[in-house]
């Protein structure tokens, strides 16, 4: 029998946290160019992959949870780099199927960018990557999570979901703040910090 990692009322709060979110988005109107389509199309996709990651945990599937993390963490720098970075061209042949440059490669063009001068993406990456990359290509450090003394079985701490989800939860909160900033929401986009904000427990 599966081990009920997080409560049902931290489960609830996750799952209204992202229709806040989902909800000032929801008919943005956005400019109508490729740049905005190549930028938004990823950063949409961090929301969705964020609303899976919750509805998993909730089903208890914690290795579809997990495996989702770092791909959630690559579609919002995708989409901000598309946004902020990437030449014409570039974008151009993202949107025909085309590969963005690889992950270090964006995080050091957009960290030339004053909003993200601070290198707090770099930071993330250097302290995650490898665990995140892990989940997702199910390395032996995930398969850990899935042997026990009695057998092949979920053995995930209550901790590491949280901290999971905890990621997923920020990943969201920039991905929404990157879509207002395409759509000019300035306002929009300081209710969703306030949001943010309180749901780490921030101040």
């Amino acid at each position: 029998m599966l081990k009920i990692m997080i409560s049902r009322a931290e489960i609830d709060a996750a799952n209204e946290y992202g229709e806040a979110l989902r909800v000032a988005v929801h008919e943005r109107e956005l400019p109508a160019n490729e740049r905005v389509r190549a930028a938004a199309g990823c950063l949409a996709i961090a929301q969705d992959i964020h609303h899976a990651i919750v509805k998993l945990i909730e089903s208890q599937l914690y290795a579809g949870a997990f495996s989702l993390v770092r791909v959630a963490f690559e579609a919002y720098v995708r989409g901000e780099w598309l946004s902020l970075c990437a030449k014409n061209n570039q974008v151009r042949r993202f949107l025909e199927g085309a590969e963005p440059p690889r992950m270090d490669l964006m995080l050091e063009d957009l960290e030339k960018q004053p909003a993200f001068s601070e290198q707090v993406l770099s930071q993330i990456k250097r302290r995650t990557w490898k665990a995140m990359c892990g989940y997702t290509h199910v390395s032996g450090l995930h398969v850990q999570r899935w042997v026990t003394a009695d057998g092949i079985e979920p053995n995930y701490s209550a901790e590491e979901v949280r901290e999971a989800l905890r990621f997923a939860d920020i990943i969201v909160a920039l991905s929404v703040v990157g879509t207002l900033g395409l759509a000019n929401a300035e306002s929009a986009a300081a209710l969703v910090l306030d949001r943010y904000k309180a749901r780490m427990g921030v101040a």
